[in-house]
């Protein structure tokens, strides 16, 4: 358990208290099964070699966060994605959490104000967000099989 995590768990009491956000294994369960479905460089999905993916980049810091939460919403509306999200940190924090699309969307300024790279993974890692603290955004979609 880390610092960040007792933070989520504060400041997302209410959700977790309802059950819209829970805790729902670890990050690395979270990483392997992108890794099943995605083309992976190092440590990340190499959204260069994902079909149609969609890259943005913010160069100015502070405007990170908010430009990400448009990002989101864009996409989100675009491709009309619903159902289970899982969401995972690759560094600061070691749980997975689960919900729906829109308790992940709530959520978003208290999770991506950890410093660390966050993913949020739709079902069977069918599509995927990407933010990273150097001001990538990403999203894309493959058809990847269910772990077994």
């Amino acid at each position: 358990m880390t610092t960040f995590e007792d933070e989520i768990r504060e400041v997302l009491k209410v959700e977790f208290g309802t059950g819209s956000l829970k805790e729902a294994g670890t990050a690395d369960e979270i990483f392997r099964l992108i890794q099943h479905g995605y083309p992976i460089s190092g440590s990340k999905i190499d959204w260069k070699r994902v079909p149609g993916a969609i890259r943005c980049f913010e160069e100015i810091k502070s405007k990170r966060p908010e430009r990400f939460i448009q990002f989101f919403d864009e996409v989100c509306a675009q491709f009309e994605l619903k159902g289970p999200v899982l969401y995972a940190g690759d560094s600061a924090t070691d749980f997975a959490l689960a919900g729906s699309i829109q308790s992940m969307r709530r959520a978003l300024p208290e999770l991506i104000d950890i410093p660390q790279h966050h993913y949020f993974v739709g079902p069977n890692a069918s599509w995927c967000f990407c933010f990273t603290m150097e001001g990538d955004m990403d999203f894309g979609s493959v058809a990847a099989p269910p772990l077994s």
